[in-house]
């Protein structure tokens, strides 16, 4: 009698561990069965990079620097030693200096909007702007100083024309303009609209024989005739105007005046100029009488 009640003792322990096995078992299962299945373009997630690593990367990576920056390594530090000592640029709790000239070329060199700048740098668009703006002034200082002629007498002429010599010695640059476009308010739009339909401003520049630029006059609106653009150049204080005896080159858009001389009409010029027969005129070629041959 004893014997039979333990052995039904054993049976009903057995049968308790069994049930308590099997929930256990049923749990992991009904876990497994609500868990996602993996997806099959996994993403990983890499830690973004502060940035002031992002600058010591781009730093140790010439190519990659010149991408981003428009400029090697070397030159990006002397500029920013330049800026930081002789025009005040300096660190701020959320930049230091160099990241601050950075963030500022890269998103000028490769046209990248404030929000772009919020979205990679994971700072306030409020930051960003200020940042934008506190590099550009320092820049704008920097620029005044250095686009400027070395020598205004220009009283050696350059090697690059000891060729031509005495046709072109009182040469001193090329004088030109483009139109960049821009994105502006739609009450003004209408103004910046130029002659081919796209939203510019029309800027003129003047280059040396060096290849150094000396002058650059921006924020016209592309509707703007270039005669209009070099007389507001003139009235500019900072404009390097031509000595006695000196003139820049410039294009048929500009009048011949004292210190600025214009192609000879009537003369051939351009490629598209030389396979037409006959003499090409400027008349016939603004009326489009002459296929292949436009001027602006």
């Amino acid at each position: 009698m004893d014997n039979s009640d333990e052995d039904n003792q054993n049976s009903s322990e057995n049968s308790f561990n069994e049930m308590v096995t099997a929930a256990i078992a049923g749990g992991y299962v009904i876990v497994y069965m609500l868990q996602v299945p993996p997806q099959g373009n996994h993403v990983i997630r890499v830690p973004e990079l502060t940035g002031r690593q992002w600058v010591d990367k781009l730093l140790s990576d010439d190519s990659r620097c010149f991408e981003s920056c428009r400029m090697q390594p070397e030159n990006l530090i002397r500029l920013h030693n330049i800026l930081h000592d002789c025009y005040g640029l300096k660190g701020s709790r959320e930049f230091e200096s160099i990241e601050a000239l950075a963030v500022f070329l890269w998103a000028y060199g490769t046209n990248q909007c404030q929000r772009q700048m919020h979205e990679r740098f994971r700072r306030g668009m409020g930051t960003c702007s200020n940042v934008f703006s506190y590099v550009l002034a320092a820049m704008t200082k920097f620029a005044d100083d250095v686009l400027r002629p070395r020598d205004t007498t220009y009283s050696v002429l350059p090697a690059e024309l000891l060729e031509y010599t005495p046709f072109f010695d009182g040469c001193i640059g090329a004088m030109d303009e483009t139109h960049i476009d821009v994105i502006v308010d739609q009450g003004v739009r209408d103004n910046h609209i130029n002659r081919k339909g796209k939203t510019t401003q029309n800027m003129v520049a003047i280059c040396d024989f060096n290849m150094r630029f000396t002058y650059i006059d921006v924020g016209t609106e592309g509707s703007t005739h270039d005669m209009h653009v070099k007389k507001k150049a003139d009235d500019d204080a900072s404009f390097s105007r031509p000595p006695s005896g000196r003139y820049y080159l410039v294009d048929p858009g500009y009048a011949l005046r004292p210190g600025f001389l214009t192609p000879y009409p009537n003369k051939r010029y351009w490629v598209k100029e030389f396979q037409t027969r006959g003499l090409v005129t400027r008349r016939r070629c603004s009326t489009g009488t002459i296929p292949g041959c436009i001027m602006s």
